[in-house]
């Protein structure tokens, strides 16, 4: 299978790159780091070393895969080596480094433990990203990341800071139930579709600066015990919250809506 970039940069990566497919209209090619050991990125590597690379993973393994492009058989291969049978089957990574990686296929992160910051800045997501049910133990990152399809972040629980500052989610975003103990970042992000925050408890402060929802928001009983911020943020669709929360949460005040926000 060919891979590519979908939109090829002349600029290179700050970390030792593959350059896999370059040309004179790519000259960078491909911008997966380099494996340690090999001149190739895990996409492009020979079939044996792929497989001596996963079989040497354990569960809570800490992975540096920037700039890689993952196809669905690669990326299945990379989630069962990180199973664990302590936490039911499901996969279980350190510090995850996935800046500017490019997932081809449905990234299925639904139930991993992430024990060490997990960095998903600049990421692309080209079909759904599922987070669903995952566990954010460490900081984490996704600024400047772009869902093409589908973002899905219900019961997914950040125990620390994480920041989507400067994302995009092109389709439909659901962050129901999701849990964030520490403070949390939304600004700038452009939301252009429907997009689900109901029964969120945002347990410190909360910035959605700037932030455009193009579509109808909810956030149905959620709860905002810090402060949140919606300086500049803008309803382009209708905004649905409880009687309770547009009264308490006075950062609601700054934003425009384009229709009246109702329950």
């Amino acid at each position: 299978m060919a891979h590519s970039r979908p939109h090829p940069s002349l600029i290179a990566p700050s970390w030792p790159h593959c350059g896999h497919g370059s040309s004179e209209q790519d000259p960078v090619g491909c911008r997966g780091i380099h494996i340690p050991g090999h001149t190739a990125c895990l996409t492009h590597l020979t079939s044996t070393d792929r497989r001596a690379y996963l079989d040497g993973l354990r569960p809570g393994a800490d992975l540096d895969l920037r700039g890689t492009i993952f196809e669905d058989r690669l990326w299945e291969s990379l989630l069962d080596t990180l199973r664990d049978s302590f936490a039911g089957g499901e996969p279980v990574m350190g510090e995850a480094r996935f800046t500017s990686a490019v997932f081809e296929c449905n990234a299925w992160f639904d139930a991993v433990t992430f024990g060490g910051n997990a960095v998903f800045d600049e990421a692309a997501f080209q079909d759904d990203g599922w987070f669903e049910g995952a566990t954010f133990e460490s900081p984490a990152s996704f600024e400047r990341a772009a869902f093409k399809t589908y973002g899905g972040f219900q019961d997914a629980t950040f125990e620390s800071r994480v920041s989507f500052k400067g994302a995009t989610f092109t389709g439909m975003a659901a962050f129901d139930r999701a849990t964030f103990e520490s403070a949390v970042s939304f600004e700038g992000v452009t939301f252009k579709e429907f997009t689900r925050f109901d029964e969120v408890p945002f347990r410190s402060t909360v910035d959605f600066t700037s932030t455009t929802f193009g579509a109808t928001a909810t956030f149905r009983e959620a709860t905002f015990d810090g402060s949140a911020t919606f300086d500049s943020a803008t309803f382009e669709g209708y905004a649905r919250f409880t009687e309770e929360t547009l009264s308490a949460v006075e950062g609601l005040r700054s934003a425009t809506f384009r229709h009246d926000p109702r329950a």
